[in-house]
């Protein structure tokens, strides 16, 4: 659990949030669906309840490390840290909100906080956040985090039978501890 202030906490993927998840993906599903291909899977809980199974007893080295975001005491959405480089100690962090939790700065503090968590607690030196070209408000979060913008992944993204551009933004340790 990460504390990230006195309306947000981090909460490892439980599965006793299944439902409150499936509520909020089903309930916001044309608005994330427009960047997330995942919710177009997501047709039931039991659809919830193995991706949660799939997450556990994985850390952000193996697969994914996801959290749940708390908002005021409701289920706000998700974050993660995958594609986890041991050696070079590296990751990426990845994120989505429902749309009722927008424009609150929920998913900049929760950032923050997991990249606090990333670089002091866990030893990482280097994080990336990729976000579609044509997601303004994704890539508003590195943007307010003042992260370098590397450039655009040519086609990074399979997304509904095309492929997207992203928005490569990084940071390093030492550039956040300052």
């Amino acid at each position: 659990m990460i504390v990230v202030d006195t309306e947000i906490t981090l909460m490892d993927l439980e599965m006793s949030s299944s439902d409150a998840l499936y509520r909020l993906i089903d309930t916001n599903r044309s608005y994330l669906g427009e960047w997330l291909s995942f919710v177009e899977g997501t047709r039931s809980v039991m659809d919830t309840i193995n991706y949660i199974f799939a997450m556990s007893e994985h850390d952000m080295y193996s697969s994914r490390y996801v959290m749940e975001i708390w908002y005021n005491n409701l289920l706000a959405g998700l974050i993660d840290v995958h594609n986890g480089d041991r050696l070079n100690k590296k990751a990426e962090i990845g994120y989505w909100l429902g749309e009722e939790f927008q424009g609150k700065g929920v998913m900049t503090r929760s950032c923050k906080a997991l990249i606090n968590y990333a670089f002091y607690d866990a030893g990482l030196n280097r994080i990336t956040i990729k976000c579609a070209e044509g997601n303004k408000k994704s890539q508003a979060i590195p943007q307010k985090l003042n992260f370098y913008f590397e450039g655009i992944e040519k086609e990074g993204q399979y997304l509904y039978d095309k492929y997207v551009d992203l928005f490569v933004y990084s940071m390093l340790k030492k550039d956040w501890s300052k």
